[in-house]
């Protein structure tokens, strides 16, 4: 008559097991990060191509003119209602996605300025016909010299500090100055590494990019704070290179 012996893991093989199971979440798991990341880009991708045929739509519709801006910034003070963020709405088949799944910023439950986020995109205000001089002009479609290479929408900066992570429009007409400070000082309006160190771009040819900061804004080498000379610049409509 045979004993039958009860058999199980000992300590040093449960010790192994667990060790190859956490090895394995710790490959697993970033790489399931970048995959979020990367999912969470293309829909944000998306929703700016919509948009950007949206606000093509908008202008056939309207002799070419473009939406305006309607939240305020600092002392401007405009009707919400005049919003991009509203006039945009009857041109989509679906409803614009209007914030960016990546986008966590503290704004959209804590007031900044007096106002909650209602966005995670802001329009150019060198394109609202609000500006002075000859850049009063350039709120029409047919005005611009090459609307492929104009950036209409970005993505709104999520940091809370200057009053831009709750408005609806940015100023790149105020950035000036070193080249060494492009990061902080275009950074301080726009997200502009938020999808892998690039961000999304809207253009008034109705298509979207996704663009590094140097691809969209860059100062020339040796320019000077009143002589601002540019390699890149997608936001000023007579620079549009």
């Amino acid at each position: 008559m045979f004993c039958s012996k009860k058999t199980g893991f000992t300590l040093i093989e449960l010790l192994v097991v667990i060790s190859i199971i956490a090895l394995l979440i710790a490959i697993l798991l970033p790489a399931l990060g970048k995959a979020r990341q990367s999912a969470q880009a293309s829909v944000c991708l998306s929703n700016c191509k919509q948009m950007a045929l949206a606000t093509v739509a908008y202008a056939t519709e309207h002799d070419m003119q473009l939406p305006t801006v309607g939240f305020s910034h600092g002392g401007e003070t405009f009707p919400e209602q005049g919003s991009w963020f509203f006039q945009l709405e009857p041109y989509v088949d679906d409803k614009l996605l209007y914030r960016c799944p990546s986008d966590d910023s503290e704004s959209w439950t804590t007031p900044e300025a007096g106002r909650l986020r209602r966005v995670s995109y802001a329009t150019n205000f060198m394109l609202s016909g609000l500006v002075s001089g000859d850049y009063s002009n350039y709120n029409n479609i047919d005005r611009l010299p090459r609307p492929s290479k104009t950036i209409y929408t970005v993505e709104l900066v999520e940091a809370v500090g200057g009053g831009f992570s709750t408005t609806d429009h940015i100023h790149p007409e105020t950035w000036f100055g070193s080249p060494a400070t492009l990061d902080d000082r275009v950074g301080a309006q726009v997200e502009i590494d938020q999808h892998f160190g690039k961000a999304n771009y809207t253009y008034l040819d109705g298509h979207a990019e996704s663009l590094a900061r140097i691809d969209v804004f860059e100062v020339a080498p040796g320019a000077t704070l009143f002589n601002q000379s540019f390699t890149t610049n997608h936001f000023w409509p007579d620079v549009a290179r």
